[in-house]
Order: structure tokens, then C-alpha cells, then sequence
């Protein structure tokens, strides 16, 4: 079997059932020992890879005529994928976060250790690593200020931020506990609401008078 550093040096070109074969091949290298869930070790299929390319946790396949076909950008981003879901991250926390890396920031992440001790220039990843690292029985108190529904299996509080702007968190997030934490929380909120700008920007223009 070839290693990572083999097919980068090849630039492959797979179909998705190739694709599938690779990744489950390596997979076990990059999954930690104690901490991967046992659905996360299951092998994955061509459904999991369309269903994380819908998630937009990895790139759309390049086109050859009618076929889709998966590179070696695609195996780093599945793999990354795969590993944070192993150390208990959700589908929703990673989002978007292995399209927004190149390929040398994903090779780190998966060669950084158990702990991901690499520290990218992203703040949405820094503020991942710096909730892995907290003490996991930490469960902070939120503002006054936010209401809560009535208590359900999933609560969530919400905050009215301005007209027609809410934030809405579970109740057992991990809320900052330092000025760096949640500087890093404040950028990663900012980048996901501006990301919203220009698809807004379009509605806007496409909204009859």
C-alpha cells in the first residue's frame, strides 16, 4: 500500500469507488487510538463521501465527461474529516473548515498529533483546538441576559442579537474562559455571518420591486 506522501507525489486522479478503497486504507493510521468513536472507525462508503461533500466538508469532485473524479486534495479533506470526527468533533463544528485549508495545512493537521497541536492562522480551527484542550467537565453559566426555552433532550438558549439577528447556543457549550477564547469565538462568529454577504447581496438584487 502506498503511503500519503506517495500519492501526493503522484497527483492521482480516482473514481469515487477507488477513492473509497484509498481512504479506508489509510484511514486507521490517522484515527487516534482512545479516542475515535466506533461509528467514526466504520469504513467509509461512496454515500459518506457525497454526504460530506454536501456538508460542504470537502470539495465537489472534478468532472470527466459524465463522471466524477476525486484527487488528492479530496483524500486529505476526507481524512481530516474523519479524524476530527474521531476526536468528538460534530459535522456542524467542522462545517467548512477543511475547504478553507490548503493542502499543506490539512497534511498538519493530520501528521499534528492526537491533540492537533497546530496552531493555523484560522480562528475558527484555533478556537476548535483551544475547546479540545479545556477541561471537558467545564460548563460555564451564560449571561443573564439570554433566555431559555423550555427544557427539552437538545435546549438551546437564544440570544437576540439585533432585528431579524439571533444567536442561538446549546446549553452545554463550552462558553471562553480567556480574552484570547473569546477574541477567537467573537472572529469566528464574525466570519461566518459575512460569509453570508454576498449570497444575501444576491437575493437582494433578485427580489423583485
Amino acid at each position: 500500500m502506498k503511503s500519503l506522501q506517495q500519492y501526493a507525489s503522484d497527483d492521482p486522479h480516482w473514481s469515487l469507488e477507488d477513492f473509497v478503497q484509498i481512504v479506508n486504507a489509510l484511514l486507521p493510521q490517522y484515527l487516534p487510538i482512545q479516542k475515535a468513536h466506533s461509528r467514526v472507525r466504520e469504513e467509509v462508503s461512496p454515500r459518506l463521501v457525497r454526504h460530506h461533500t454536501s456538508l460542504g466538508a470537502m470539495d465537489e469532485p472534478l468532472k470527466v465527461g459524465r463522471y466524477a473524479v476525486y484527487t488528492y486534495r479530496h483524500l486529505l479533506q476526507l481524512l481530516v474529516v474523519r479524524r476530527l470526527m474521531a476526536q468528538g468533533y460534530g459535522a456542524s463544528a467542522i462545517d467548512t473548515l477543511t475547504v478553507s485549508q490548503g493542502n499543506e495545512e490539512l497534511e498538519a493537521l493530520l501528521h499534528g498529533g492526537a491533540q492537533l497541536s497546530v496552531t493555523p492562522a484560522n480562528p475558527a480551527l484555533g478556537f476548535l483546538q483551544q475547546v479540545q484542550q479545556r477541561d471537558k467537565q467545564f460548563v460555564a453559566r451564560p449571561p443573564a441576559t439570554i433566555s431559555s426555552p423550555p427544557a427539552s433532550a437538545e435546549a438551546w438558549l437564544r440570544l437576540t442579537i439585533l432585528p431579524r439577528l439571533e444567536l442561538h447556543v446549546r446549553e452545554d457549550f463550552n462558553f471562553p474562559k480567556s480574552p484570547q477564547e473569546r477574541q477567537n469565538l467573537v472572529q469566528l462568529i464574525a466570519q461566518k455571518l459575512f460569509a453570508l454577504l454576498p449570497s444575501a447581496k444576491n437575493r437582494h438584487e433578485h427580489t423583485p420591486d
